[in-house]
């Protein structure tokens, strides 16, 4: 009896100092690599309305990586860029594909992850890394084709909508509409941006504009408002959503603690879309090449490229 139980005994510590074994091996891969905390920059938020939300997913990055988290809020998406382009952050949250595509250029990242979001392809709600965009008329609007636009008034978004301003330039290119670069003043005859999609669709219900965009993220309120008053004219898309980014510098083992600790915060999208999209619904594995290339397709077709890409 008393020699089953040394046995036991026996077994027991050496599976304890297994573990014990694999936790200091764990834990060397930081004090190798001198990481003593993990620096994660988000979309441009309020702090305050998100501090507790914040504490919560920092407490539990802390618990899956072994190392101090911490979550900061850059006051633009350029400071975004610069901090993973500096080395200043290790991981970026929520970022377009637009500011990605600069960030994949310019800094040393990595893209191993995508936001499969909640957005409305052609009338019907999906789930999925990508989206759409439309141009729209009022439904009783003379117009049937883009090319009797020509002349006439449109409305975008901003310069910076990858939705509402890069892929409809793209539409007008493909269309034989627009040469590259892109101006499309070079196709209508006033030009406005307007800081949104919900201020551009205003702009056409109120006949201060003859075209705009409309795009298949935008709150679920405003979309159908729009679509239900208006006629599709031109689609454009796939437009990829938006992307974890990881910084290379990182060990490999810390990394995959990284994708594995996000991709397990697909059971929390409550706290997550406090972080990213409002419509997020997971993320999901991704890479480079396959996700951004339809937007490098629409900057080199427009010209826009070096514009937008530009280090």
């Amino acid at each position: 009896m008393y020699r089953l139980s040394w046995v036991r005994l026996a077994g027991v510590i050496g599976l304890i100092a297994l573990v014990i074994a694999g936790i200091l091996a764990y834990y060397s891969i930081f004090r190798e690599s001198g990481i003593e905390k993990i620096v994660i920059v988000v979309n441009p938020i309020p702090k305050e309305k998100v501090e507790v939300d914040a504490r919560e997913l920092e407490s539990f990055l802390e618990s899956r990586l072994g190392v101090d988290v911490e979550i900061y809020f850059p006051t633009s998406i350029a400071a975004i860029v610069e901090s993973l382009r500096f080395g200043h952050a290790h991981v970026a949250l929520g970022i377009g594909s637009l500011p990605a595509s600069l960030a994949v250029s310019v800094a040393n990242v990595d893209m191993p992850l995508v936001e499969v979001r909640e957005v409305i392809i052609d009338g019907k709600h999906d789930a999925a890394p990508y989206y759409y965009s439309y141009w729209i008329v009022l439904k009783d609007s003379p117009y049937n084709d883009l090319s009797e636009l020509r002349g006439r008034r449109a409305c975008f978004p901003s310069e910076l909508s990858t939705s509402g301003y890069i892929f409809p330039m793209y539409k007008l290119v493909q269309l034989g509409y627009l040469k590259p670069p892109v101006d499309p003043r070079q196709f209508f005859s006033e030009v406005i941006f307007a800081g949104g999609y919900a201020q551009c669709w205003e702009a056409l219900r109120k006949g201060h504009v003859d075209v705009t965009i409309m795009a298949g993220d935008v709150p679920v309120s405003l979309f159908w408002e729009a679509m239900n008053k208006s006629r599709v004219l031109e689609k454009q898309g796939p437009i990829p959503s938006h992307v974890v980014l990881i910084s290379k510098s990182l060990p490999d083992e810390l990394k995959n603690k990284i994708i594995e600790a996000m991709l397990e915060l697909n059971k929390r999208p409550d706290l997550m879309r406090k972080f990213v999209s409002a419509i997020f619904i997971r993320f999901e594995k991704g890479n480079i090449e396959e996700h951004l290339k339809p937007l490098i397709e629409a900057l080199d077709a427009t010209g826009l490229k070096d514009r937008y890409l530009r280090s």
